[in-house]
């Protein structure tokens, strides 16, 4: 279990430094300017995707009365 805990570790951070790398710095003369985004605010934006896609539905909606079409 330790193991695949180092491993997804090992994959989240090479997914930030590549994407830290290809789009957020800028390309100059000589080497590529790095802003600063911290691993944790990645983390984070990771955390609120996974949570967006794997949405559950807290609270059923409210019985809506019928339509005209039918009678009672």
């Amino acid at each position: 279990m330790r193991f695949l805990y180092v491993l997804v570790s090992f994959l989240l951070q090479s997914a930030w430094r590549y994407l830290h790398w290809e789009y957020v710095a800028s390309p100059r003369q000589g080497a590529r300017r790095l802003w600063p985004w911290r691993f944790d605010e990645f983390l984070g934006m990771v955390r609120r995707a996974v949570e967006t896609a794997l949405a559950v539905r807290r609270a059923v909606p409210a019985n809506k009365p019928p339509d005209d079409r039918f009678e009672r």
